[in-house]
């Protein structure tokens, strides 16, 4: 495994584990579920095979790691082009839609957020097309969070934080 990409592992397991926001839980809760809602809309942009929508949910720069090894896409217009022809790949394959099987978010602090999770594409015929993991860091920015990390996985690797316990995070055994 190159070291840039055993780097970034341990980034996220880094992530995954720091200690929450110490902000008041009301406020946590709200920031969070502000989280799933941008992850939330970033699936339904791919939904609608929307090119555009979906770069613009990316800092800049940004990085992506799957199994091939980590990319920097530093503009949200190399984003854009990257996955126009990554949708447009998906597309001739059979995918129609895609959505969240589970979804788990975890603030770090009060401008860091990790989601993890299984998406689900599907085909037309709702057949599933595709379950892949993925985990995102998000950088709360002027314009709201943005992914600056997003990393591809196996189903079983998404990342699960234990109820109440705000420093524990184990992996997912379902997919």
């Amino acid at each position: 495994m190159p070291d840039v990409v055993r780097i970034c592992i341990a980034a996220l397991a880094w992530l995954a584990v720091v200690p929450a926001s110490a902000a008041e839980p009301r406020a946590a809760g709200a920031e969070r579920h502000a989280v799933e809602q941008v992850m939330r809309a970033y699936e339904d942009a791919w939904s609608r095979h929307d090119a555009h929508a979906i770069a613009g949910f990316y800092y800049e720069p940004a990085t992506r790691v799957s199994p091939n090894g980590p990319v920097v896409r530093e503009t949200r217009g190399v984003q854009e082009a990257f996955f126009r022809g990554l949708l447009a790949r998906l597309v001739r394959q059979g995918f129609a839609s895609s959505g969240w099987q589970t979804l788990e978010v975890r603030l770090l602090d009060a401008n860091t957020a990790i989601a993890s999770g299984v998406i689900v594409r599907r085909r037309a015929d709702g057949s599933v097309f595709q379950r892949q993991g993925v985990t995102y860091d998000l950088w709360r920015t002027g314009e709201g969070w943005k992914i600056f990390l997003s990393a591809t996985h196996a189903a079983g690797a998404a990342l699960r934080f234990a109820p109440g316990n705000a420093h524990a995070s184990v992996p997912h055994g379902g997919g």
